[in-house]
């Protein structure tokens, strides 16, 4: 019998048969037999267990058996933690993975470090049938985006708001574009961190540049979701979104749109500063 147990944990941690997989083809959710990155809630979860030690007590000729559940549960917290920094290795930055950031900068490996260690728990303790602790951990990727992201190339906070203020304020309520959502449903797109979206004459219409380094951290560039009743979406771009839909991901991260949805962009943003605001939303099938 489990007692505790949260409903979302339970599902989101099923095991597989496989070292790691999507949900499906292009989900923004990645499992492994030890817990899941989930790029749309941006948050990584883990999972350890471990066995619940008995020790056998002779006290006036009755045997008592104590369960040592402190030393269980502090090892299944340290075995969470390790299936974390795994977990965290596998998560998509830029089409880097963070194992390979880290594998080449010594730096970034002692941050993350620290960051697994101020994990905090997901969900309540289960008590497993096999007789078995299981603890889960979780750290939000805006953790890792503080480790990741440098401060170079990205918009200043002064400027950030002054260009869009004054015409959104004077266009109707109605008529206000609240975001861009790129359906990319038809097309193989893998979720990262910090994606870029590119026209068909390869030029820049999303990226670092059109946002501030504390939005791309806290708020992340895109948000991800299946479908446009999920409540990510109106979260993240509001009730009067541009849709427009994916033309290739040749690199399978960074997206491309046509020359004219990338025109349209441009004068949307101007007005009300979409971008800015990383009110961008990509659909996956």
């Amino acid at each position: 019998m489990r007692y505790n147990i949260s409903i979302y944990l339970f599902i989101c941690i099923a095991l597989t048969n496989s070292s790691y997989s999507f949900d499906s083809q292009r989900s923004s959710v990645i499992r492994t037999e030890y817990g899941f990155i989930d790029y749309a809630n941006r948050v990584i979860v883990s999972r350890g267990t471990a066995n619940i030690i008995e020790k056998n007590i002779n006290e006036d000729e009755f045997q008592i058996i104590e369960k040592n559940l402190k030393f269980s549960k502090s090892e299944a917290r340290s075995n969470a933690r390790k299936n974390l920094l795994d977990l965290i290795k596998l998560v998509n930055f830029d089409s880097r993975t963070v194992g390979e950031i880290m594998y080449s900068d010594r730096l970034v490996e002692n941050r993350v470090s620290t960051l697994i260690g101020s994990a905090y728990q997901q969900g309540e303790i289960e008590y497993l049938e096999k007789n078995e602790v299981a603890i889960a951990l979780a750290v939000k990727m805006s953790g890792l985006a503080e480790i990741l992201i440098d401060a170079n190339g990205y918009m200043n906070e002064s400027i950030a708001q002054s260009t869009y203020l004054m015409t959104r304020a004077s266009a109707p309520t109605s008529e206000r574009t609240t975001g861009i959502v790129i359906d990319a449903r038809n097309i193989y797109h893998i979720p990262a961190m910090v994606p870029k979206v590119y026209n068909e004459s390869s030029k820049l219409v999303y990226g670092p540049r059109h946002y501030t380094r504390s939005r791309s951290v806290n708020r992340g560039p895109m948000g991800y979701a299946h479908s446009m009743e999920d409540a990510n979406v109106k979260r993240r771009v509001g009730n009067n979104p541009m849709i427009i839909e994916a033309v290739s991901s040749d690199d399978n991260v960074n997206l491309t749109i046509s020359n004219l949805d990338s025109e349209q962009i441009k004068d949307v943003e101007k007005k009300f500063g979409v971008l800015t605001n990383c009110k961008v939303l990509v659909l996956l099938k």
